[in-house]
């Protein structure tokens, strides 16, 4: 029955109560000396804990069951257990293990005849290179996934690389294909009335519109993800809505109102031990109050780099240089 209910239970729900559910399934499976069952229900759990932000006990979870698939021989599984550690991984910015779980999930689903998880796993290698700062294998694997999911006809799958494929472009200087290809992913989401992924894409259109001049149109992106995910409690995403709507405030010239989003994004993120997206909330926060308290602003930056030290990949390389430089400048300015 709780194997059932996972899969029962509305896309766009909150999974708060998810966890106990759960616990007593795999009880139930652990009591009848049933493998497989305990397997699936560890699955369901680690994917509840990551949309709960609870990354330690996700990645238990999922180890767990990669183990019991490796001991009955379920491959395919066993596949799906590796996606999901990739996943875990790349949301924590370990790139290098996510791409390895990446690249031997696509294996074997490939060896074994799932196009369609291969072509997944395909989409959250591009993520993970896309994140890293990996531009030219992000857009190798995005590439390849794109055309995977639209053979497959898997349109959830499309709208994901859509997403990723509009935040290369936007990243490449083409903000007229990055807008395009955010707003077509949206409209999938909204087609298939899938609001956990409507409000995540929200996020690159707002982005691509931020970069197309359209700040105004932007926030209305950014207050509906933010919404939509407070709804569905995902205060991570919601963090990184506020952010947006942020650096949409400060474009306008509005840079009391950007101080305020950035703020409540810096408080979650924190609280959420997420040091990367915290550092980048504090790099906004600075720039928006750099006119009226650049003492204020020096602080920020300086704890951004401090909590960006510890990241070697491509992006946060640029980015604690970016801040170093803005840092220095304002240094200068005295």
């Amino acid at each position: 029955m709780c194997a059932v209910l996972w899969w029962a239970k509305f896309p766009s729900a909150p999974g708060a109560d998810w966890p106990s559910v759960a616990h007593l399934g795999l009880e139930a499976a652990s009591r009848s000396g049933d493998r497989v069952a305990e397997a699936l229900l560890s699955t369901d759990l680690g994917m509840a804990y990551t949309q709960l932000n609870r990354p330690a006990e996700s990645l238990e979870r999922h180890r767990a069951a990669l183990a019991i698939w490796r001991e009955v021989d379920d491959r395919v599984n066993e596949a799906h257990s590796l996606n999901l550690i990739g996943l875990n991984h790349t949301r924590h910015r370990q790139f290098e293990a996510a791409a390895h779980h990446f690249e031997q999930a696509i294996a074997t689903f490939q060896e074994q005849g799932a196009s369609h998880w291969a072509a997944t796993s395909l989409s959250n290698l591009a993520t993970a290179h896309h994140r890293a700062g990996r531009l030219r294998e992000a857009a190798s694997a995005g590439e390849q996934a794109l055309t995977a999911h639209r053979a497959l006809d898997s349109r959830r799958g499309e709208g994901n690389i859509l997403r990723l494929v509009s935040d290369l472009r936007r990243e490449q200087g083409d903000v007229e294909e990055a807008l395009a290809l955010a707003q077509a992913a949206v409209d999938i989401a909204v087609d298939l009335r899938n609001l956990r992924l409507e409000g995540y894409w929200l996020l690159a259109l707002g982005d691509a519109q931020q970069a197309h001049g359209q700040s105004a149109e932007a926030l209305t992106a950014y207050h509906r993800s933010a919404t939509l995910h407070q709804r569905l409690g995902d205060p991570s995403r919601q963090a990184m809505a506020w952010h947006g709507a942020g650096e949409a405030y400060r474009r306008l010239g509005r840079h009391a109102e950007a101080a305020d989003f950035h703020r409540q994004a810096t408080v979650t993120h924190r609280a959420l031990g997420d040091p990367w997206h915290e550092a980048v909330a504090l790099d906004g926060l600075a720039m928006a109050v750099l006119g009226d308290d650049p003492e204020a602003a020096r602080r920020h930056w300086s704890e951004a780099l401090r909590l960006l030290a510890d990241y070697d990949d491509p992006r946060a390389v640029a980015v604690r240089g970016d801040i170093e430089r803005r840092l220095e400048e304002a240094n200068r300015a005295g």
